[in-house]
């Protein structure tokens, strides 16, 4: 573990704000893990969670094995998709802000140079405890956001996500990345980031790489009494305004290279 600082200033007003401890817990070509301290402001975790209770928190659903999406047992939380409204930025709209403070981190860490258009909505997911006897804890057992079996990049896949910590529970509802050997205990404010793509690019700016090898499947541990309150971004490169996030299935394929095939 080593551990650093970033500084950011905010692009629309000038912003400086006040540099950020950094550990380091994870650094490969295709892996990286980062804890960052108080990445969110109190002011905007509530509106995160004031527009997830204006749209209705749902129960969360998991990729399944076809591209699509399903309830699964391994998953159990309640989440609520925000869509950033980008032209409120200059306005001092703070869900912007937070986002534009999130592609900004990855892309000081990575090469991606991503974009937000045609991103993933920000999700704001919470996890209830019921005390240590409950059987059936919310949580989400081992699993990884994009692919994690060393396979070749995707144009449109997950390359990275960050996990906010808006309230965090009493007992239970770590950040476990089993094959790094990493237990991140939960704090207020702070963040979980990591990428896991090792990405070029062509002469024509194509990117081309590999993904990670499974050193960023993590799991959401039970959470046992308290609350957990989250704001995840996923982040993927090859989207932009025309090519949405939606345009591709759960797998990463696009959804009209599938319909194409299946006419043929």
């Amino acid at each position: 573990i080593s551990t650093t600082t970033w500084s950011y200033k905010r692009p629309v007003d000038g912003v400086v704000e006040p540099p950020r401890k950094v550990s380091v817990m994870v650094s490969r070509e295709a892996a990286a893990v980062h804890v960052v301290e108080d990445f969110i402001t109190e002011e905007e975790c509530r509106e995160v969670e004031r527009e997830a209770k204006r749209k209705g928190l749902m129960k969360a659903s998991v990729a399944d094995e076809g591209g699509g999406s399903t309830f699964s047992p391994n998953r159990k939380a309640l989440q609520a998709g925000i869509e950033v409204n980008w032209k409120l930025e200059e306005s001092g709209d703070l869900i912007s802000r937070l986002s534009r403070r999130v592609f900004s981190y990855t892309n000081h860490n990575t090469n991606y140079g991503l974009g937000h258009e045609g991103q993933e909505d920000i999700m704001s997911i919470q996890y209830e405890g019921r005390g240590v006897n409950d059987t059936e804890p919310d949580r989400y057992m081992p699993h990884c956001d994009g692919d994690c079996e060393g396979d070749e990049f995707r144009v449109g896949s997950r390359v990275a996500t960050m996990v906010i910590y808006c309230e965090v529970p009493e007992a239970g509802g770590a950040t476990n990345f089993r094959q790094s050997n990493i237990h991140i205990k939960p704090k207020k404010y702070a963040a979980t980031w990591f990428k896991y793509a090792d990405i070029t690019f062509t002469p024509g700016g194509d990117p081309v790489g590999v993904m990670d090898s499974g050193y960023t499947e993590h799991s959401g541990c039970p959470v046992l009494e308290g609350s957990k309150k989250i704001v995840t971004q996923w982040m993927r490169l090859g989207v932009s305004e025309d090519v949405k996030w939606d345009s591709f299935n759960t797998m990463g394929v696009s959804k009209k290279m599938v319909e194409d095939l299946l006419e043929q």
